[in-house]
């Protein structure tokens, strides 16, 4: 008789702790539910967006000479990633020939494959991408240019609004491998942070 009352004990006990342990489960679960579906994902019905860097148009701009940075960006459907194309275009007076009418352009233009950490697409991504960049000299004596690609790694930071307004930020890195790699005084190392680029999505 004994041994049947402990019998019943234990297995009432173990039923206790499989019920409770199962109705922490499915709350976990309900959550994780409700946490999907209280998102409402702010790219549904975006192809992609245009972002614009307006400080680095008021610092770099002078005259007639206009600068100005951006980025277009592609949101693939049913993806955790963005494809992105920034761009610079940067002119500045040329020191280089200690001549005042001479000038320098750096045009710089990338493709990126940016990957998502999170289960939505925004917050923290990390990317690989490809660089082209273009550089040209010119005076009144004597004209000097170059391209050269290269590679790069890095990371950023998204921000996506319901109305279509996005902003972002990114850090990376990179190194030059094909063109004019070896002209001396340019280096083969790139690196590029944005801070302050503002889109809007289409």
């Amino acid at each position: 008789m004994r041994r049947i009352l402990v019998i019943i004990i234990i297995s009432m006990t173990c039923g206790n702790v499989s019920n409770d342990s199962l109705a922490v489960l499915i709350k976990d679960g309900n959550m994780e539910i409700l946490d999907v579906v209280k998102y409402k994902d702010p790219l549904v019905g975006k192809i992609g967006g245009l972002e614009i860097n307006p400080l680095y148009s008021m610092l770099y701009s002078t005259g007639d000479r206009f600068c100005f940075s951006g980025t277009v960006s592609f949101f693939p459907k049913d993806q955790n990633v963005e494809i992105a194309f920034p761009f610079s275009k940067k002119t500045m007076t040329d020191n280089f020939f200690q001549i005042s009418d001479g000038e320098v352009t750096n045009l710089n233009i990338d493709a990126q494959y940016r990957y998502f950490l999170g289960e939505f697409r925004k917050g923290v991504y990390i990317m690989g991408g490809f660089r082209y960049s273009s550089h040209d000299e010119q005076d009144s004596v004597i004209s000097h240019s170059y391209d050269r690609s290269g590679i790069s790694f890095g990371v950023g930071y998204r921000i996506f609004g319901m109305k279509g307004l996005y902003w972002g930020c990114s850090i990376y890195v990179g190194k030059y491998y094909w063109g004019d790699v070896n002209l001396p005084g340019t280096g083969n190392g790139f690196m590029n942070l944005e801070f302050l680029k503002f889109g809007k999505t289409f």
